[in-house]
């Protein structure tokens, strides 16, 4: 990351771009396909759990202004725990980019380079995150926040320009298979918030000290805002070939709009704008991995390991042997992984830190009270 401080809209885009890069692949799918016909009051539902995980987040992260989950960790058990820590969230951001960067890959090869090798449209990618990374962190983070409303506008556009092919009666019955998978199994469904991980290492990085609530607030109900479309479009749509096709389905839908002879193929418009987003998505997170990197060994220079973290991330992406162990990937284990690290590992780090906290102030209190004179 960069040493430069960042706005509170820099920031809210930085996250929502996590969510959009998502949306784009398989998020979507993956939803539906847990959640049938109740899909969109899942999101709704999980939209506001989000909600209100991020005020916790927040309440927690009031004690410790300006330090991230990993001086966190340190307070509360020592270098180990830091590290130990830190070896989590690199591992998250390099498994996280690695996935997304054979997803997409795999999706630009079925559609336009069938004869091309995956290796070949994968190398182009990280050449590209190594490049911007040289350049600097604080330019990727300002070309985002000029670019996300354009990400965002492709999104909404797609809904409303398919709504006369919705079928709304998909949506029916109103909680799918039954209020318990909408509920209460549809609760993993909270992996979708992913772009939690970076706001527990933004604080040290925000102009605003007291930004962090609003930033959290904002980027999870606009997040929310994007699935609830991006779901809405696929289950009016057709949701049972959602779930079955390997391209991304926002994709197919966006193939769907035509606007008379003279202009129809809009997917190929909008394929430019995911392909510069996803770039955007790879970069940031690939120098959230390398500050972490760099905050674990206490290194004071980035750029020399750029090189080493594109080799690992491209080893890490050729695992998947085929698409269906990808999907498989995207939609079972990176679920775990973030339900796991994000909202369970980092939350409890989170409440015991703010205890020790508070045992430590109750104790210093007590002292000077000893000490006081009579």
């Amino acid at each position: 990351m960069t040493d430069k401080k960042i706005g509170n809209f820099e920031a809210i885009a930085l996250i929502l771009t996590v969510i959009v890069n998502h949306v784009f692949l398989n998020l979507p799918k993956n939803i539906i396909a847990s959640t049938s016909s109740a899909s969109i009051i899942n999101v709704i539902y999980i939209s506001l759990i989000a909600v209100l995980i991020g005020y916790l987040i927040c309440k927690l992260l009031e004690k410790f202004p300006r330090l991230d989950i990993l001086d966190i960790a340190n307070f509360l058990g020592g270098k180990w725990l830091k590290i130990a820590t830190g070896i989590l969230f690199l591992s998250y951001f390099l498994f996280s980019v690695s996935t997304v960067l054979r997803s997409f890959s795999e999706g630009l090869k079925i559609i336009f380079f069938p004869r091309t090798p995956i290796a070949a449209i994968m190398i182009l990618f990280l050449l590209t995150i190594v490049i911007t990374n040289k350049i600097g962190s604080q330019a990727i983070i300002r070309s985002n926040l000029f670019m996300m409303p354009v990400f965002l506008f492709s999104i909404f556009f797609i809904f409303f320009a398919n709504i006369g092919n919705f079928t709304i009666q998909r949506m029916l019955p109103i909680l799918g298979n039954g209020a318990f998978t909408t509920f209460f199994s549809g609760l993993s469904n909270l992996f979708a918030f992913g772009g939690f991980a970076y706001l527990y290492l933004l604080p040290p990085y925000l102009k605003d000290d007291k930004g962090l609530k609003k930033i959290t607030f904002i980027s999870i109900i606009a997040s929310g805002i994007c699935l609830l479309f991006s779901v809405a479009t696929l289950l009016f749509l057709s949701p049972n070939s959602v779930i079955t096709e390997e391209i991304s389905p926002l994709y197919l839908a966006s193939r769907n709009i035509e606007f008379g002879r003279f202009l129809q193929r809009l997917d190929a418009v909008f394929l430019l704008f995911w392909i510069i987003s996803l770039t955007a998505y790879l970069s940031i997170s690939f120098a959230f991995a390398t500050r972490v990197f760099q905050k674990l060994l206490n290194l004071e220079y980035t750029k020399w390991y750029t090189g080493l973290f594109a080799l690992f991330i491209f080893g890490f992406a050729l695992i998947p042997k085929n698409m269906y162990q990808l999907l498989f990937i995207e939609g079972t284990i990176y679920q775990y992984v973030v339900l796991i690290l994000i909202f369970g590992i980092s939350l409890a780090l989170l409440i015991l830190a703010n205890i020790k906290y508070y045992i430590l102030e109750k104790k210093k209190g007590a002292v000077l009270i000893d000490k006081a004179p009579i």
